[in-house]
């Protein structure tokens, strides 16, 4: 676990999941692949919380590294689960997970993913989208980032400067920002990461590489 600012921290088994302590409990950015939810329940009794301390679940998109220990830490935190309108059904198991842009790189990338353990069904009782913050937790927006699933979103919280949870819209790479390798160049991705670029925020978390401490969303600017 990596304490990443007040109160917020990143869990890392495989991919990065978040927790963000406040007054009115614990809210998780992303759970991680399946039955990878002990890391997460593990940083919890480290910082002195447990998962009856859950209160939300924010997923960033449907995909199993980002979904994969929600349903386990739903039904024992009885947390509310918050997924954008087109990944819900994703996460709820009514449509299929879509590959991720990059896979047509690799011929062998459908075979290997395949092999993956498949999240549980979770149940989403709030739909997100940006702009509207009924039922959302305290001090969090949300950003629309679609590209890398048709409905990705970003979470904002007011705290420190400003806090992004980017999930896989980009990653941060030695201070700058970068598609990432699951990512290729497309409009709705580049568009998303300028859409990004136009919010202000001082540290920026993603789901596969490290924070921006800093400055970033400068350096959401200055991505080319």
């Amino acid at each position: 676990m990596e304490s990443i600012a007040t109160g917020v921290y990143q869990v890392t088994k495989g991919v990065n999941a978040f927790i963000i302590d406040g007054d009115e409990g614990v809210v998780l950015v992303d759970t991680g692949l399946p039955k990878g939810q002990g890391a997460i329940v593990e940083a919890l009794a480290d910082i002195g919380r447990s998962v009856k301390d859950i209160t939300a679940i924010l997923l960033t998109h449907g995909h199993v590294d980002h979904v994969g220990g929600a349903a386990a830490l739903q039904s024992a935190s009885g947390a509310s689960v918050y997924a954008s309108q087109l990944d819900a059904p994703i996460a709820q198991g009514d449509r299929p997970t879509p590959p991720p842009p990059f896979i047509e790189r690799i011929p062998i990338l459908p075979t290997l993913l395949n092999l993956l353990p498949s999240a549980a069904p979770v149940i989403v009782d709030h739909i997100v989208t940006e702009g509207i913050t009924d039922n959302l937790p305290a001090d969090i927006t949300v950003i629309d980032t679609p590209g890398h699933t048709t409905g990705h979103v970003a979470y904002l919280l007011d705290r420190d400067g400003g806090i992004l949870f980017a999930g896989d819209a980009a990653v941060g790479s030695h201070g700058d920002v970068k598609r990432g390798w699951f990512n290729r160049k497309t409009d709705a991705i580049d568009a998303s990461i300028h859409h990004l670029g136009s919010k202000t925020f001082d540290i920026a978390c993603f789901g596969h590489s490290g924070p921006i401490t800093g400055y970033a969303s400068v350096a959401f600017q200055r991505f080319d």
